[in-house]
């Protein structure tokens, strides 16, 4: 278990976690977004697309591609460790309040035996 003082830092290294995994998912957004915009330049380009029911066919078919899969999943995966991550500092938050109050009250209990004392 950790001390008192051990838990700001902890806390902020968890942050600063969670700032990298933003980044990360930023990045990896972008990723998504261009390929998407290649799509749909690719299809806007296409002649032989005649009606809407093709283009949305061509769609579905370059989306299933593996280029734009493996950045969907990654993407994904990404979101799924910042909410991991999310669960761990909100767990530090809630450690280091219930150590603080567990403290005001050993404060206060000490506080009542001097009072009782004198």
């Amino acid at each position: 278990m950790m001390k008192l003082i051990d838990y700001p830092a902890a806390i902020a290294e968890r942050e600063r976690l969670l700032l990298r995994t933003d980044q990360h998912i930023r990045r990896l957004q972008d990723i998504v977004n261009r390929i998407v915009a290649e799509i749909d330049t690719e299809i806007a380009f296409d002649s032989e697309l005649k009606n809407d029911a093709q283009r949305k066919a061509k769609r579905l078919e370059l989306m299933s591609s593996p280029e734009y899969r493996k950045a969907v999943t990654n993407l994904q995966m990404a979101h799924d460790e910042r909410a991991e991550i999310e669960i761990d500092l909100s767990l530090l938050r809630n450690q280091f309040s219930v150590i603080k109050l567990q403290m005001r009250e050993a404060i206060a209990t000490r506080e009542l035996q001097v009072v009782d004392a004198a």
